[in-house]
């Protein structure tokens, strides 16, 4: 009970400033699941299944019955597939390693995602992902009240934020995976190392690696894209514009990893590190790092580079 009580507290103080802060508040939605992942690992089924009960008996009494909703379709879920990955038996028996466990995650949260928009949607005929098309626009037009032209574009690139909700759903499923997964190993082996239950180590971010097979779906996504016209068949431009977005995001990734292993293949310090992360982060340096990723996926780069003292 004394880990119990701190976990219900924890998660619902995630889930308060995931509601009500701005900006900041949105990562409290995304850590939903760890402390009940972590009490998991640390006390077993029991007391989990209990923490999760008080949890959602307290949001849906004391902050709101959707939030309760979210909390146990969005990231109960996710927590209880970590929680499962995380078992010694499970570990010995099916000798997964931490990137395919940490797909596994990342899967069932666009899963359960997936059917907690379609829930809403079916009860409130609301998408939670996005606000109201009405409201924005009355917004934008107070806002922008002497620029019309500006006003009537913003509308128009809002107007097609629903249709990219597959690739945002994706991307904040695998972001939200990622947190709760390695946040959830490193705290446990950190804090509680005499711990059975943990899940599988993911490999270091300078190693991450995607297979060349998606190369080729960011070519064919390239194709379409110039055979597609949006105003002949809206929904396979909204296909493809999906598609290529989700195909970037993990393209950046490696070629973000692929910079952080140059780095250390040059062992730079760590004010030098931090420097070059300030420069990384710029805008403008984005589109490189796509090009490095896919360039590290067609010519396997890391097995061609070579640093000085490497045989």
């Amino acid at each position: 009970m004394k880990r119990i009580i701190p976990c219900v507290i924890i998660t619902v103080l995630f889930m308060f400033a995931g509601s009500f802060l701005p900006l900041t508040g949105f990562l409290g939605l995304m850590l939903c699941p760890l402390p009940l992942t972590v009490l998991g690992c640390l006390e077993g089924r029991r007391s989990m299944s209990a923490a999760e009960l008080m949890i959602e008996a307290t949001l849906f009494l004391v902050i709101s019955p959707k939030l309760a909703a979210y909390f146990l379709v969005g990231c109960a879920p996710v927590s209880a597939v970590i929680f499962g990955l995380s078992q010694e038996s499970f570990r010995n028996v099916k000798k997964l390693t931490g990137g395919e466990s940490f797909l596994i995650c990342a899967g069932a949260s666009v899963i359960f995602k997936t059917l907690l928009i379609g829930l809403f949607w079916f009860f409130t005929g609301k998408n939670i992902m996005f606000p109201d098309a009405a409201q924005v626009s009355m917004a934008l037009s107070e806002v922008y009240a002497g620029k019309p032209e500006l006003q009537t574009a913003l509308n128009q690139v809002i107007a097609i934020f629903p249709y990219m909700l597959p690739s945002m759903l994706v991307i904040y499923a695998g972001i939200e995976a990622f947190l709760n997964y390695s946040l959830c190993n490193s705290l446990i082996r950190k804090f509680f190392p005499n711990s059975k239950h943990y899940p599988p180590e993911l490999p270091t971010f300078k190693l991450w690696k995607f297979p060349i097979s998606l190369l080729f779906v960011s070519v064919g996504g390239f194709l379409l894209g110039w055979v597609v016209d949006i105003d002949t068949w809206f929904q396979g431009a909204m296909f493809v514009l999906n598609l290529q977005i989700v195909v970037n995001v993990l393209m950046f990734v490696q070629g973000l990893s692929l910079a952080f292993w140059i780095m250390d293949g040059f062992k730079l310090r760590r004010g030098t590190k931090i420097l070059v992360c300030f420069v990384l982060a710029v805008p403008f340096f984005w589109a490189w790092l796509i090009v490095m990723g896919m360039s590290d996926m067609a010519l396997n780069l890391r097995e061609r580079i070579k640093f000085k003292g490497e045989q």
